[in-house]
């Protein structure tokens, strides 16, 4: 099949040429790298027609997508795509292949080829089309998955992670565990106010109000102006998503407190993991109400 594709790889013109060639990009990783585990590819939003697909497409596009080009940088990315990438065989043997108990298996995967001193490489020209949720149920419980995996990983690795006692990989692992905390005590604080709020009092709105609004103000403007960026790097593989650019702003106003509301209720769930204990979850939506 690859020979197939490299013959034909020159004449391919339409849109679905990168689609075709992706494997053969991603093949040429193994020949750059040394020590290569996996090549993690650049999955594409096919159901865009509802809101919640136009604000994942944005959030692949350039969120996903710019952090694991900042992690390359760093050497080290918190995890393969699940539904795109080309694993090296042997790394699967020394990794003794997926672990039964773990609800990401993406993620669990990526941090043994750390342990064991594999390499994990990013290639954004190689593009596959995905099926997103676009049921707020069916969201919430992929996120909730995604926030338990990620939290299982880190409290299963974090007595390894320093034991390998390698800077970037901490760096990593302070990543993680800082953004857990940060978006935790925001859902906390938020809560907070909610409850202690005194609308007929002058001082909240002329203090505590103030803060809260400049706060979000500053907040959405740097996260539509970091991710305006990155939605330009990323138009090369994908041009016709910058016309999604109207709806970077439903980001951090209500996508955002999505997945930070799924890490809060995430964390009893990865606390509780059996290990040894087959890890079993149902595949949420996958855009049935437009296929």
């Amino acid at each position: 099949h690859l020979i197939f594709l490299s013959f034909f790889r020159k004449k391919l013109k339409s849109e679905y040429s990168d689609y075709i060639n992706a494997p053969l990009v991603m093949i040429d990783n193994f020949y750059i790298y040394e020590n290569l585990g996996a090549v993690t590819g650049n999955p594409r939003i096919q159901n865009k027609k509802s809101l919640l697909g136009k604000i994942q497409t944005v959030e692949f596009a350039s969120i996903i997508g710019g952090i694991k080009r900042a992690q390359s940088m760093n050497g080290y990315i918190n995890t393969i795509s699940g539904v795109f990438t080309l694993l090296s065989k042997k790394a699967l043997e020394d990794c003794q292949y997926w672990d039964i108990d773990m609800v990401t298996e993406d993620i669990a995967l990526s941090w043994k080829m750390h342990l064991h001193n594999y390499v994990i490489a990013y290639e954004p020209h190689a593009l596959c089309w995905m099926i997103v949720p676009e049921t707020l149920r069916g969201l919430l419980k992929q996120r909730i998955r995604w926030a338990q995996g990620n939290q299982e990983v880190l409290i299963r690795d974090f007595r390894k992670v320093f034991k390998k006692k390698s800077l970037p990989f901490w760096f990593l692992f302070l990543e993680q565990l800082v953004s857990i905390v940060w978006v935790t005590s925001i859902v906390f604080t938020l809560i907070y106010l909610l409850l202690t709020l005194n609308f007929i009092d002058y001082y909240f709105y002329e203090e505590t109000l103030n803060i809260i609004l400049a706060s979000s103000f500053v907040l959405i403007t740097t996260n539509i102006i970091l991710f305006s960026v990155q939605l330009c790097i990323d138009s090369r593989y994908e041009r016709k998503n910058m016309f999604y650019f109207l709806f970077l702003s439903w980001y951090p106003l209500f996508y955002w407190m999505i997945n930070a509301i799924t890490n809060v209720f995430a964390l009893p769930k990865a606390l509780r993991r059996k290990k040894g204990v087959y890890a079993t979850w149902k595949s949420p939506d996958r855009g049935n109400k437009t296929r």
